[in-house]
Parts: C-alpha cells; sequence; structure tokens
C-alpha cells in the first residue's frame, strides 16, 4: 500500500511540475501577445518580457506594466501561482523520493 502511494504522490508532484511550466510559457506568450497588440512592435521584444517578469512582482514601472495590471490581473495570479509551483514544486519531489528512500523503504 505504501508504494501505490508513493508513485501516486511522486506522480501527482512531478505533473504539477510539468503543467507549472506549461502555464508560465503560455501566458508569458499570451500577455506578450497582448502587449503587442496594445502597444505596437514585436511579442518577442524584450521589453515585453521584462515587463510581464515585473508585473507579477510588486508595482508596475512602466505603461506595458500598468496595462498587465489593469488588464489582465487573473492571468497574473495564475503566472504568480505558476512560478510559486515551479520553485516548491521540485523541493516537495525532492523529499517525497527521500522519505521514500530512507524512511519508506519503497525504492
Amino acid at each position: 500500500m505504501t508504494v501505490v502511494l508513493f508513485w501516486t504522490v511522486s506522480v501527482l508532484i512531478a505533473f504539477a511540475i510539468a503543467l507549472a511550466a506549461q502555464m508560465r510559457v503560455l501566458i508569458s506568450y499570451s500577455l506578450r501577445r497582448a502587449l503587442a497588440a496594445k502597444l505596437g512592435g514585436s511579442p518577442a521584444d524584450p521589453a515585453y518580457r521584462a515587463a510581464i517578469l515585473l508585473a507579477g512582482r510588486g508595482a508596475p514601472q512602466d505603461e506595458a506594466g500598468h496595462h498587465l495590471r489593469s488588464e489582465y490581473p487573473v492571468p497574473l495570479a495564475w503566472l504568480s501561482m505558476s512560478r510559486q509551483v515551479s520553485l516548491i514544486g521540485p523541493f516537495l519531489l525532492l523529499m517525497v523520493v527521500l522519505a521514500g528512500r530512507y524512511g519508506l523503504g519503497v525504492i
């Protein structure tokens, strides 16, 4: 029973990490396209990448950041959540693997 529980938790955490990475890429790309449509330019513009990076961290500094905060608060919240999962997920997976190896003896 512990083997099934171990692998279930491990797969769920790995899936959460993969989903968070996918969310970060897709949300960032769609927000860059929205900024390019509103302010002009290319979605690959480094200024738009920086605006999205900074929009989820504190007060916006430029017009692009203000536009993102006012028009797209929900995608920015999802982006922030996926950043947190991307940081916490690998640590949790490591802890589960170590607990399975040394605590439960499953691996």
